[in-house]
């Protein structure tokens, strides 16, 4: 019985890690999307052409 408990709570915490180190990082990746500007998207006026640079 007491090694069922082991097993289980072993298995819950490989999952939980998998979940957060393997899994989120790989659909965090697919999410993202890159908008055509040199720094992915964070300049302030690089879509509008406003001339500022």
């Amino acid at each position: 019985m007491q090694t069922i408990l082991v097993l289980i709570t072993f298995l819950i915490a490989a999952g939980y890690l998998l979940k957060k180190f393997v899994w989120s990082p790989l659909t965090e990746k697919r999410r993202q999307t890159t908008t055509g500007t040199f720094d992915g998207g964070n300049t302030k006026c690089g879509k509008n052409d406003c001339g500022c640079h």
